[in-house]
């Protein structure tokens, strides 16, 4: 099951590991050691959009929020996907991977961990080949 972090900006060399302190949201609560997770920086906050994709190391659930470490196994590597390209379609009623990435990521401009679906996935994993 794959996983989205929204978050601040995060400086990290590839094969870096890094610490993901954001509320789970959209079934974000479900992710657990080994999960693939995208990386993606708010571009309110000086972010990039989708920056990399990694996997879960540990998990700490105590506190208000929990906290995911990621191994940054990969960063994008094909074009920029960042708000300028989701923005136009949070408000659609479609059913489509853009769609569900878009309310997922801005109808509610929090950072996040959330939970996507396998075609949403697929969709992001175009920007790593």
């Amino acid at each position: 099951m794959p996983f989205i972090a929204k978050t601040a900006p995060i400086a990290s060399p590839a094969d870096a590991h890094v610490r993901i302190e954001e509320r789970p949201m959209y079934g974000g609560q479900d992710i657990r050691v080994g999960s693939g997770v995208f990386l993606w920086s708010s571009e309110t906050q000086g972010g990039v959009g989708l920056w990399g994709k990694g996997t879960v190391t540990a998990i700490d659930p105590d506190g208000p929020k929990p906290v995911v470490t990621v191994r940054v196994d990969q960063r994008v590597n094909s074009g920029n996907f960042g708000l300028n390209e989701i923005a136009p379609h949070r408000d659609s009623a479609q059913d489509t991977p853009i769609v569900g990435l878009a309310r997922k990521l801005y109808r509610q401009a929090h950072n996040k961990v959330a939970r996507i679906t396998d075609q949403e996935a697929d969709l992001l994993q175009r920007f790593f080949r």
